[in-house]
Formats: C-alpha cells, sequence, structure tokens
C-alpha cells in the first residue's frame, strides 16, 4: 500500500498492474492538496472515512484485522489540533490494533528539527497529547529520519514531518514491524517504507525472454554462440544453454545501469541532506537520475 498526495507522483511510481485499486480523495483547491491510495487487489481493504487530512481503512490479513489512518498533517498549524482530535475519536476503542503512517506535518521535540529558528517548547504539546490519547508509539525504523527538507525564509530546515507509528495492539500483533526512511529522489520528502513482515523469504524469480531483446545486436550474438557451442547437446541443452548467456548478459547489463542511478542517488542524498543551499545542484542531478531511469526502462 502507498499513500501519497500528488497523485502524478504516484501513477508515474507505482505500476497499476501490482496496485489496481485505489481511492482518491480530490484536491481541496487548484494546485493543492488530495490524496491517493494505492493498494494490490488480493489486499482485503474497506474504506471506512476520509477527508482532506487522513484516509481511514480497515484491513485484514493473514487472519489478524486491524485498523489503519493514512495522514497528511494540516499545513495550517492553527487547525492541526482539530485534525488529531479527529482522528482520536474515530479511534476511542483502543481495544483495537491501530497503524499510522504518512506526512504528520508536526514534530515531537526539538531533536526532529535541524536548522532555523528554535520553536517554542509549548508548539509541541498538541502532537504529544495525540500520541498520548491514542497510546501511540514509533515504528522501530533505520535510515535518517529528518525526512523532509525545505527553505524557510532564508534558513534551510531538515524535520521528521513523516513517521509510522502504533497502538500497543498492532504492535503486539505485528512485533517484527519496521520502516526504513529511504534517499530522497524527486520529492522534498524521503520515501518511508513499512514493512509488517521483516522475515519474509524472497521468491526465486521466473525466468521469462524479454521481446525487446529481440533486436538487441549483443543478445543475438550471444544466442547464437550459445546455441552452437555444442554440436551433439539436445534441443532442451542447448535452450538451457541460451537461458543462462541471456540470464548473465540482463544481469552484467542491469548492474552497469544500476550503478549509475546509484551514483545520482547517492549525489541528490549528499545535496538534500547537505546544510547549504544549492537548487541548481539538485535540479541537475534530478535531471541525470531521470535521465538513467529512462535508458534503463527502455
Amino acid at each position: 500500500m502507498e499513500t501519497k498526495n500528488n497523485e502524478e507522483y504516484i501513477t508515474k511510481h507505482i505500476s497499476l498492474v501490482d496496485y489496481g485499486t485505489r481511492f482518491l480523495v480530490p484536491p481541496h483547491s487548484p494546485g493543492g492538496g488530495g490524496l491517493a491510495l494505492y493498494w494490490k487487489t488480493e489486499v482485503n481493504l474497506t474504506i471506512q472515512a476520509s477527508c482532506d487530512n487522513y484516509i481511514e481503512v480497515a484491513i485484514s490479513y493473514k487472519g489478524k484485522t486491524f485498523k489503519t489512518t493514512f495522514v497528511y498533517g494540516e499545513p495550517d498549524h492553527s487547525k492541526r489540533r482539530k485534525i488529531w482530535e479527529a482522528i482520536t475519536e474515530n479511534h476511542i476503542d483502543k481495544e483495537v490494533p491501530w497503524f499510522l503512517t504518512g506526512d504528520f506535518n508536526d514534530i515531537l521535540d526539538h531533536d526532529e528539527k535541524s536548522g532555523g529558528p528554535e520553536r517554542p517548547e509549548g508548539t509541541f504539546g498538541d502532537f504529544r497529547t495525540f500520541f498520548s490519547q491514542g497510546d501511540l508509539y514509533d515504528l522501530p525504523h533505520s535510515g535518517n529520519p529528518l525526512s523532509w527538507r525545505g527553505v524557510r525564509y532564508s534558513h534551510l530546515v531538515h524535520c521528521r514531518l513523516d513517521r509510522a507509528i502504533s497502538n500497543g495492539l498492532w504492535a503486539e500483533a505485528f512485533p517484527r514491524s519496521r520502516s526504513y526512511y529511504l534517499e530522497f529522489e524527486g520529492s522534498d520528502h524521503r520515501p518511508l517504507l513499512s514493512i509488517l513482515e521483516t522475515n519474509l523469504k524472497r521468491k526465486r524469480g521466473i525466468f521469462r525472454y524479454d521481446r525487446s531483446l529481440i533486436d538487441n545486436e549483443e543478445v543475438i550474438k550471444l544466442v547464437k554462440e550459445a546455441w552452437n557451442s555444442s554440436v551433439t547437446s539436445s534441443v532442451e541443452h542447448k535452450i538451457t544453454n541460451c537461458r543462462r548467456a541471456i540470464s548473465k548478459w540482463n544481469k552484467e547489463h542491469h548492474i552497469n545501469s544500476q550503478k549509475i542511478i546509484n551514483e545520482e542517488k547517492r549525489k541528490l542524498e549528499l545535496a538534500m541532506s547537505s546544510s547549504s543551499i544549492d537548487q541548481g545542484e539538485i535540479l541537475t542531478i534530478n535531471h541525470n537520475l531521470s535521465s538513467a531511469y529512462q535508458k534503463e526502462e527502455e
């Protein structure tokens, strides 16, 4: 499941073949707001409530049922308390496992902010009360939690606006759950990936011939060499040789493409995490990264 307040970004980065079901909250003003939730068709998910700031759902997963709130925190600080109160009222029953994730647009203390003027201690009260009343705790996490980067007046600021949290019952139901703050890429927010079960084994992929390789001169050559490597081999053995040769070539080609992408992502991470402001450099790196992805896709 993915949630983001920018539908264009989601439709570009998420395959609708895998995430074939969606729920949208339209923008509340031209060019502003809006929520989109995508989930796989095999996920048993029921929408229960929605507004400009959150989508409430019930999810059944492997015999376990829990509530989930996908959050887009109110940008207007004066209206934020009402949103926290509304979400809390929807979950008065603390006997139900509850998971929340998204951009909360708020922080708990000074340690969750770098740069800019120091916030008065009293401004943390509403968000802390929200945590306390909901019996909420952060999921164990890794990566750089200062998930948002922006400029406020002349100050460069990094804040932990994005997070994954749950109540105690949900943590008991999924004790191996974990969230990961990923690298900056195409947004001023880091992607936040939350995994319910971290001990799942990865399935081995099935070999499938990619028809887009039919005109690739390198592949044509290696198939001929693999097929003719042994005159006495059976057809089945020749096919196996071709499959191995194609797989090896594809792996090497993918690694080379991935090296370029990873290098640009590394540069972007350094630029976005830096305490200095250089928007020109960030735009250039994003352009190079987009080009690298396009070449890999082609």
